[in-house]
C-alpha cells in the first residue's frame, strides 16, 4: 500500500489526479493506496474517484498565546513528572516506529521512513523524544509554515501512559511554536481517541466543526 499525501492543504485533487497516481503506483508494484487526512472538499473528490473512507479524525486548533504551563530551562514540569526532551536522532527512527506501532496499531503505524518523510512536510520542523526508565518512551514531530504550526505525530509507549510524557512533548512543541511566533496551531486525532482529545483540550485546543477523513482504494492501471 502506498500513502498519498496532499502537502498543500488548499489543493483539491480531482478523480483524474487519482487515476494518474494510481497508474504510476501500479507501475511500481503497489496494489492499494491510502490518502492522508483530507478536508471535506478534498474528501468529496476522493469519493468520486471511488475511494472508501476508512477513518474519521477530529480536527482541533489553538490560537496564541499557548497554554504551556510551568517551564524551567531544558525541562518541562507536568505535575506528575519532571522530564526533559531532546532531539530525535536518525538512529532512533526505528525505535520511534516501534512506539508508533504500539500506540496506533499496525494498520495505522508509520515506519521509520515515513517518520523521516513527515519531517519534510513543512518548511521548519522539530522532532523530539522523551525518556523514561532510561529509554526512549515517546516522540513528537511538529511542523511550522509561516505563522501556522502543526502537531504532526505524537506517540508514547502504551505501557508508560499517565506519567506526563505526552504532556512534556506537547508543551515542548508549543514552546517551540511560540518562539517561532506561530499564531495558530492545528492537530488531528481519531474521533474516539479520548485520551488525546483530553490532552489537547487541556492545552487550549478546540475541536472544529469539520472532520477530516482518510480514504483507501485499490490501485488500477
Amino acid at each position: 500500500m502506498a500513502q498519498v499525501v496532499v502537502l498543500d492543504g488548499t489543493a483539491v485533487p480531482t478523480p483524474a489526479h487519482y487515476r494518474t497516481w494510481s497508474a504510476t503506483l501500479a507501475a511500481h508494484g503497489f496494489t492499494a493506496l491510502r490518502t492522508g487526512a483530507l478536508a471535506p472538499r478534498q474528501a468529496a473528490q476522493a469519493e468520486q474517484a471511488g475511494l472508501v473512507c476508512v477513518q474519521e479524525l477530529a480536527l482541533l486548533d489553538v490560537s496564541a498565546p499557548f497554554v504551556i504551563g510551568k517551564v524551567t530551562t531544558g525541562k518541562v514540569t507536568t505535575g506528575k513528572v519532571t522530564t526533559g526532551t531532546r532531539r530525535l536522532r536518525e538512529s532512533e527512527l526505528g525505535i520511534a516506529a516501534e512506539i508508533d506501532a504500539a500506540a496506533f496499531g499496525l494498520t495505522w503505524a508509520l515506519d521509520a521512513t515515513m517518520l523521516a518523510d513527515i519531517r519534510t512536510a513543512t518548511p521548519s520542523h522539530r522532532a523530539r523524544v522523551v525518556m523514561a526508565d532510561g529509554r526512549v518512551a515517546g516522540f513528537l514531530v511538529s511542523g511550522r509554515a509561516g505563522r501556522t504550526g502543526y502537531v504532526q505525530r505524537l506517540a508514547v509507549d502504551p505501557t508508560l501512559h499517565r506519567r506526563g510524557l505526552a504532556t512534556a512533548l506537547l508543551r515542548d512543541s508549543l514552546r517551540w511554536m511560540r518562539r517561532g511566533r506561530v499564531r495558530r496551531a492545528f492537530v488531528n486525532t481519531h474521533v474516539e481517541n479520548t485520551a488525546a482529545l483530553e490532552l489537547y483540550r487541556r492545552h487550549g485546543f478546540v475541536e472544529l466543526p469539520e472532520r477530516l477523513r482518510v480514504y483507501e482504494g485499490p490501485v488500477v492501471r
